[in-house]
Order: structure tokens, then C-alpha cells, then sequence
């Protein structure tokens, strides 16, 4: 079944859309206590370097002095091992409006902080990779500007990845299970396949260039194949057809992201796929201006012979 041109427009509408949500704002205000240990800072440093120019790191002291965060501040953290100064300055930060998490090494540090709140959290931990984790999940828990943060700050990229290919997949899931019109669900699976793509695409750091052809492309013979996998399979199932082709929807949607996600993690080289394309094109226009040319010679040498028939 053919993609129809409405589907197209909502894929390159999905794929501005991306490209305009990488280029969101994003603003963190960082406050170290001089409790703080070294390895939460060093860490914490090396995790927060902006990969773009959309987004902004601000650092500073935290002392007796009130603190007040800019009113652009997207999330507060607060990096301490426990002090007396500490408490207050986490009251005001949270009154403040945004969200607030201060980074420790153990909660028995910030005794004040019972539970996680949507305004005040606590990341108790020792190891990076733990911490930087709990981070990314923490911080994607209370903003919208999830592909921003993720094209700017690495170690949000596997946990934004996994929520936009979870999103997709439920989507794709329901799709497939409460359509009732016959081919209608394609078109609506295709588009929110192809903005998983370039949402993925986005947040690892790559720009809506003509490459992203090839992975529409792909995404487009994947869903082609999953509605055919679909169909086979649905024939056989009866009145559970419905059940069979929502699973088979959202596990290809959830095994498609993945499968961009870990070559986006990797990094693709398409270099040598342009080559080939241009060399195709190239023999291909030198073919067809051939073709052309012994046409336009037949049609030269013709032209005498009618004349001396009459």
C-alpha cells in the first residue's frame, strides 16, 4: 500500500518539529556546596558540557547569602554532602518554581529530604554511571524539553531514546487496535514511526540533512514489511486479528527504534552510500542522455527518406 502524500508532509513536518525541539532553550543552575565531594563534582562537570549553543550551564558558591535562580532556569541542582546552610537554601531554591534535586553521596546526608516531590528530589550515590542515570531519568521526569536536553547532555541520550521509542510503540499499539477501517491505520503507524526516527536522529546530535532520506526510506520497508507480517498472521487469527496485528505493530516499532537508536549511539558513516548514489545517478542521467541522443539521430536521418518518398 502506498504512502499518501498527507503522510509524507506529516513525516517532514515531524522531522521540523525535532529540529526545532533540539533548538529549545535549556537552563541549569548549579550550586556547590563546599561539602560537596570531589568525585560528585568532577562528575557532574563532565556530564553537563552543552553540545550546542541553545543551551546554557550556570554555576555558582552556595553560602549563607540567599540565592535566587534566574527565572529561565529549566532544573536546579544542588551538589553537598550536608551542611547547615543547606536546608534553607533548598527551601528557597524550591520556592523559586523550578525543579530542585541535590546531589549527595548518601541520604543520610539531606535527612530533610523524605520523598521525591515533582519541585525537590534527592540523588544519593557513589557510583557516576548510577548517578548520571538516576539524572537523566530524574530530569526527564520534570521537564518537556526532553530532545533538547538530550541533544545537549550525552548521558540523557539511552533514557530519552527509551522513552520516545516506549511512546511510539504504545501509540502504534492502540493504533492498531481500535482501527477499524482497513489500511487507515497504516498511514497513522508510518508517521508516528517516522517522527520516532528523526526525534532519535535529533537527540544523538544529527541535523535534518538529506541523509535522513535513507532512514525514512528504511522506516517506510519496515512499516511496508510489518503490515505484511500483519496481514499474514491476522488472517489466521479470527476474531483475535485485532490482538495480533497491535502486538506485532508496537513490538516492530519498539525493535525499529531500538535498532536507530544503538546506530545512532554508534554513529553512521554514510559517506560511502552517497558515493554509491552519485555514481548511480551519474550513469544513470549518462544512459538516458545516450538514450536520448541516438533518438534525436534516428529521427535526423529519417526526415530525407519521407521527403524522397514524396
Amino acid at each position: 500500500m502506498r504512502v499518501p502524500v498527507e503522510s509524507l508532509a506529516g513525516a517532514l513536518k515531524a522531522g521540523v518539529g525535532a529540529k526545532r525541539a533540539t533548538d529549545e532553550p535549556v537552563r541549569v543552575a548549579v550550586y556547590v556546596d563546599r561539602s560537596a565531594s570531589p568525585a560528585i563534582v568532577a562528575c557532574v562537570r563532565d556530564a553537563l558540557v552543552p553540545r550546542t549553543t541553545s543551551a546554557l550551564v550556570r554555576v555558582e558558591r552556595l553560602t549563607a547569602a540567599p540565592v535566587a535562580p534566574r527565572p529561565d532556569t529549566d532544573i536546579v541542582l544542588v551538589l553537598s554532602c550536608g551542611s547547615d546552610i543547606l536546608e534553607r537554601a533548598v527551601h528557597e531554591l524550591v520556592v523559586a518554581g523550578a525543579p530542585v534535586a541535590v546531589i549527595a553521596e548518601s541520604s543520610v546526608e539531606v535527612p530533610f529530604i523524605k520523598d521525591d516531590t515533582p519541585l525537590l528530589g534527592l540523588i544519593a550515590a557513589t557510583d557516576d554511571a548510577y548517578l548520571l542515570d538516576t539524572l537523566a531519568r530524574w530530569i526527564l521526569d520534570r521537564t518537556e524539553k526532553d530532545v533538547a536536553f538530550a541533544a545537549n547532555f550525552a548521558f540523557m541520550r539511552i533514557a530519552a531514546s527509551m522513552r520516545i521509542i516506549s511512546s511510539a510503540a504504545v501509540a502504534n499499539l492502540a493504533t492498531g487496535a481500535l482501527s477499524f477501517m482497513p489500511g487507515a491505520d497504516f498511514p497513522v503507524m508510518t508517521i508516528t514511526e517516522v517522527g520516532m526516527a528523526l526525534k532519535l536522529s535529533a537527540i544523538f546530535g544529527y541535523r535534518l540533512e538529506p541523509e535522513r532520506g535513507y532512514e525514512v526510506a528504511g522506516v517506510l520497508a519496515g512499516a511496508l514489511a510489518l503490515r505484511f507480517v500483519a496481514r499474514a498472521v491476522g488472517r489466521r487469527a479470527g476474531h483475535a486479528a485485532f490482538i495480533v496485528k497491535a502486538g506485532i505493530a508496537a513490538a516492530g516499532t519498539y525493535g525499529m527504534g531500538r535498532a536507530l537508536s544503538a546506530a545512532y549511539e554508534r554513529g553512521i558513516d554514510y559517506a560511502p552510500l552517497n558515493a554509491f548514489t552519485s555514481e548511480l545517478g551519474r550513469r544513470l542521467g549518462a544512459l538516458f542522455g545516450a538514450a536520448g541522443g541516438r533518438d534525436a539521430t534516428r529521427s535526423a536521418t529519417a526526415a530525407p527518406v519521407v521527403a524522397q518518398d514524396r
